[in-house]
C-alpha cells in the first residue's frame, strides 16, 4: 500500500510470468525487473524432450498474466498445460502468449522430406536458438513487446530495461569472441546438435555429432568413420557435450583422436549459472581455461 494526496492506495500488483525453463526467466527478469514476477516451469540443464508435465505445472500457469514457451514442436506439452489451466490470457496470439521463437533465423530447417529413417529430425529447424545469445536480444524485445500490451502504463521501463540488456550482450560479444579466438582453429564435435546457434554466434568450427541420426545412438561404423575423417584434417579437435547425454561415448572419443573433451550444462540454473548472460560466461570460460 501507498499514500496518495493522502489516502490509501494498493500498488499495481507485478505482471505473473511463467517460463519454460530458467532460459527465457532470466531474461524476462531482465526486461520486466520489479514490475514482474517470473517464475519456470523446467529448471536448469534438461533435454526439453523428455518433460513430463506435472500438477504444479498447472497451477502456475493457471496464475500467470504472461506464459513464453520455447516454441518449434518441443514443448507440445505447454499446450495441454493452458488449456487445463483454461488460462485465457495465454491463448494463441492473447497479449500474454509469448512463442519466443517466432522471430528467431532457425538454423538446420529442413528442405527435403523426412521420414523416421532420418531420426529425429526437427521439422521447424534446430530448436536450441537461445545459445545464441544475439538471439537472446530478439527474444527479450519480444517479450517487451508483450509487456507493453499487457501493461501499457510502464512502457517506457520496459522499454528502458530491454535496451539495457540489448547492450550488456552487445558489449560482452566483443569480449566473448576475443577469448574464443584461443579455439578458433579447433574443429568442435558434439554428440546431438545440441550447439548449432552456439558455433554460429561465434564462428566456431562444426564438425558433425557421434549421434549418426538425431536421436539415433552412435554406431560402430560411424564412430570409426568420423575418426577417419578427422584424422585427414590435422586440426585439433573438442568433443562438445550437454550435460544430459552419455559422457563416457564423448570422452572415449576424445581419448581416441587426441581431442579436448567437455561436458556442459546448456542453460540457466545449472552448474552455478543464474542469469542469461552468465550461461555464455561459464560457456567460454570452461572452453578456454
Amino acid at each position: 500500500m501507498v499514500m496518495v494526496g493522502g489516502t490509501i492506495a494498493a500498488t499495481a500488483a507485478p505482471i505473473k510470468i511463467v517460463t519454460v525453463n530458467d532460459n527465457f526467466a532470466s531474461i524476462a527478469k531482465s526486461v520486466g525487473g520489479d514490475l514482474v514476477h517470473v517464475e519456470s516451469l523446467v529448471q536448469g540443464s534438461r533435454n526439453m524432450h523428455n518433460i513430463q508435465p506435472k500438477p504444479s505445472m498447472v497451477v502456475k500457469v493457471r496464475r500467470a498474466d504472461m506464459i513464453v514457451r520455447l516454441g518449434m514442436s518441443q514443448d507440445a506439452w505447454v499446450d495441454g498445460l493452458i488449456q487445463v489451466a483454461r488460462n485465457p490470457k495465454l491463448f494463441l496470439n492473447a497479449s500474454g502468449y509469448v512463442d519466443a521463437s517466432s522471430r528467431i533465423k532457425k538454423l538446420e530447417v529442413p528442405t527435403k522430406d523426412i521420414d523416421g529413417s532420418q531420426g529425429d529430425i526437427h521439422k521447424d529447424g534446430n530448436p536450441h536458438y537461445w545459445l545464441n545469445p544475439l538471439n537472446g536480444i530478439i527474444i527479450a524485445n519480444h517479450i517487451r513487446d508483450q509487456l507493453i500490451r499487457v501493461d501499457p502504463e510502464n512502457k517506457a521501463a520496459y522499454q528502458k530495461n530491454a535496451a539495457q540488456f540489448e547492450a550488456t550482450i552487445q558489449k560482452k560479444m566483443v569480449g566473448w569472441n576475443q577469448r574464443l579466438t584461443a579455439v578458433k582453429s579447433y574443429q568442435f564435435l558434439t554428440y546431438h546438435k545440441v550447439w548449432a546457434y552456439f558455433f554460429d554466434a561465434f564462428d566456431l568450427s562444426n564438425g558433425g555429432t557421434l549421434e549418426l541420426f538425431p536421436g539415433v545412438p552412435p554406431t560402430i561404423q560411424h564412430i570409426q568413420s568420423l575418426q577417419t575423417r578427422l584424422g585427414t584434417t590435422y586440426r585439433p579437435t573438442i568433443v562438445l557435450t550437454a550435460v544430459y547425454y552419455p559422457k563416457k561415448m564423448g570422452q572415449r572419443f576424445a581419448n581416441n583422436t587426441g581431442g579436448q573433451f567437455f561436458h556442459l550444462a546448456t542453460d540457466v540454473g545449472s552448474a552455478g549459472v543464474t542469469t542469461y548472460e552468465g550461461l555464455f560466461d561459464y560457456l567460454i570460460e570452461e572452453l578456454t581455461k
